[in-house]
């Protein structure tokens, strides 16, 4: 993933750059790890959307 400066699930502004790099913020990540596959594809990509909480 790209290093983008929000977090492509929620939308929070990310200053660490691991997040970063990663693209979601720790809290979203593991969020994220616990989901199914099946919820994850509702869930990412959210590339049109700059702000909102998906979670």
């Amino acid at each position: 993933m790209s290093d983008t400066r929000y977090c492509t699930v929620c939308g929070r502004t990310l200053r660490d750059p691991a997040s970063r790099a990663r693209g979601t913020g720790p809290v979203c990540a593991r969020k994220l790890r616990e989901m199914s596959p099946k919820q994850r594809r509702r869930v990412l990509p959210v590339k049109t959307v700059t702000t909102g909480r998906y979670l």
